[in-house]
This record gives structure tokens, C-alpha cells and sequence, in this order.
């Protein structure tokens, strides 16, 4: 079941989710700003900070997931390519 969320739905719901709040967050500062007579910001209505914001926050994620699931164990030999009867063998962990 955890498969079917992290791999189905979460992909489905977060980007919605995502648009949801910029447009819920962008609204109400465009609000305020009417109601104190004042051009709102050029970043409060702008979706170019929030969308390089969600880009590095989703990079931080995405490569500290990668760090932390996947590789061999630390101080695993790794053995070159090398060539064995004639074909070339590939290389990597010997553990393996």
C-alpha cells in the first residue's frame, strides 16, 4: 500500500496541492495590498521565486533520498573492468 501512495497517488495529489497554496498565498497578498491601496510586490504575485523555491526544495529532496536508499556499504572493494578470456568483464563492487 505505501508503494501505490509513494509511487500513484502522491505524484497525482502533490502538484495540485502545490498550485493550491501558490494561488491560496498569491490571492491574499494581491488582497491586502488592495485594501492598503498599494501595488502589491513584484515577488508576492511574481510565480518565478516560488517555483525556483519548490525546484531546489524538490532537488534537496530528491538527492537526499538517493544518498540515504541506494549504494553498497561503505569501504566495499570495487574491482576495475578487466579483460578475461579474451571479453571484457565490467566493473564494481565485489561484495556483490
Amino acid at each position: 500500500m505505501l508503494r501505490i501512495f509513494l509511487t500513484v497517488i502522491l505524484p497525482l495529489v502533490l502538484p495540485t496541492v502545490g498550485y493550491v497554496l501558490y494561488v491560496f498565498v498569491v490571492e491574499r497578498r494581491r488582497r491586502e495590498a488592495e485594501e492598503a491601496h498599494t501595488p502589491a510586490p513584484w515577488w508576492a504575485t511574481a510565480p518565478w521565486p516560488w517555483l525556483v523555491f519548490a525546484g531546489v526544495a524538490a532537488m534537496a529532496v530528491t538527492l537526499g533520498s538517493v544518498a540515504l536508499t541506494s549504494g553498497v556499504a561503505p569501504h566495499t572493494p570495487y574491482t576495475p573492468a578487466h579483460v578475461e578470456d579474451g571479453r571484457v568483464v565490467g566493473g564494481g563492487p565485489s561484495g556483490n
